[in-house]
Order: structure tokens, then C-alpha cells, then sequence
């Protein structure tokens, strides 16, 4: 993998991994109407996709919260508020938008429900600032390079999710451990306790030339 920087639209440098181009991705974008939980998806087909890759914590208190506490050494109402604020923030940013599905060596869950890598592009008139807790990359294999945002990697990144690599499934092994890595080291979303929430909010430089609300 290669770090390169790139100027966005005249603002400060965004540091970008820029990846080679990936094989089992969707042909199309598809469309997700809803965000079911901090990992599963909602498309307008009907289906349900899971964010591969990544463990939110549970948003109530459940069993998986007693593993929740376990695994990650936080208490409850941290993680609580954790699983709530992923679900928060893909909510704000694709619900009833078009997103990219990639695929990993095993495609289906036990269930049938398929799991997915998922990338949201961003609007390439919005003049604004990328949260740095968002993980940006240059959309591979386009001539004009588009910015996209990676879905699964900006919630380990904000704090909001650990990662969870079950083989086959290990592309971005190496990706998501360097992001919880600085996720933790910067103390964001539940590594930093409950009143240190990760940055879910573009901070606009000037008035956009074509607005988007967030």
C-alpha cells in the first residue's frame, strides 16, 4: 500500500491509502434505505448485508453486552452508547444514498445473509473538511479518482466498532488492527469513554456549491 496526500478542493492535505484494484465487488451501486444496527444494512431490494469485518458493541443490554464488557474492558453504558452511535452516524450518511458492495473469499453467512465491505462517494462539490476519524480513500479503477468513504474501516476507526476478522474473510486484517490501533491511542468512541464520542460532522470550509445536509 502506497500514502499519498491529495489537496481536496484547496483545503489541508488528507493523507489517503490508496489500494489496488479489488476483484468481487458489485457490478452497480445499490441503494440502502435503512440502517437495521451499527452493522447491518438495509437495501432497497429488500435484503439485509453485514458490515464484514467489524464487532459493534450491543446498543442494549443483552448478552452480547456481557461479551461486549469483556472483550473490550469498558462498561456498559459506554458500549451501549457506542452500538447507538454507529448506527447514528451511517444513518447520516447513507440512508436512501447509493453505496459500493465488496466482497471477501466467503460471501454468506451461515443464514444466507451476505457479508459486505461497503463504500459511500462523496459529493465532489461539497466543499468541506473530512473528519479525520472518517477512513477516505481514492476510489480505484475511475478516471476521475473520486473520494469515497470506506464504511466498515471509519467505524473501527471512530471508536465505534473493534474488529472482528473470522478466515477466510481477511483482506483488510492489516488495515483494520493499524485503525484500532489509532482509534484506541486516540482515545475515540468507546475507547475514550462515553463522553468522548468520535466527530461524525463534515466542518465546511466555505458555503458548498451544492449542499448536502449530513
Amino acid at each position: 500500500m502506497r500514502i499519498k496526500a491529495v489537496f481536496l478542493l484547496g483545503l489541508v492535505p488528507v493523507f489517503l491509502i490508496v489500494l489496488p484494484f479489488r476483484s468481487c465487488q458489485a457490478a452497480d451501486p445499490v441503494v440502502a434505505t435503512s440502517v437495521v444496527d451499527g452493522e447491518t444494512l438495509q437495501l432497497a431490494s429488500g435484503e439485509k448485508v453485514r458490515l464484514i469485518g467489524i464487532d459493534v458493541p450491543a446498543s442494549s443490554k443483552n448478552a452480547k453486552l456481557r461479551d461486549d464488557i469483556k472483550s473490550t474492558g469498558k462498561d456498559g453504558p459506554t458500549l451501549i452508547e457506542a452500538g447507538k452511535n454507529a448506527a447514528k452516524l451511517l444513518r447520516k450518511l447513507i440512508k436512501n444514498e447509493k453505496i459500493l458492495l465488496e466482497y471477501d473469499e466467503k460471501e454468506k453467512e451461515k443464514s444466507g445473509r451476505r457479508w459486505v465491505y461497503a463504500y459511500f462517494y462523496l459529493d465532489p462539490h461539497l466543499d468541506m473538511e473530512i473528519p479525520a476519524e472518517w477512513s477516505v480513500e481514492l476510489s480505484p479503477g475511475t478516471g476521475e479518482r473520486q473520494l469515497r468513504v470506506f464504511l466498515n474501516a471509519t467505524l473501527i476507526k471512530s471508536g465505534y466498532a473493534q474488529m472482528k476478522i473470522v478466515p477466510p474473510n481477511v483482506k483488510f486484517q492489516e488495515l483494520f488492527s493499524k485503525l484500532q490501533d489509532e482509534a484506541k491511542a486516540q482515545k475515540r468512541g468507546f475507547w475514550g469513554g462515553a463522553d468522548a464520542p468520535a466527530k461524525t460532522e463534515p466542518v465546511p470550509k466555505k458555503a458548498p456549491a451544492r449542499k448536502r445536509k449530513f
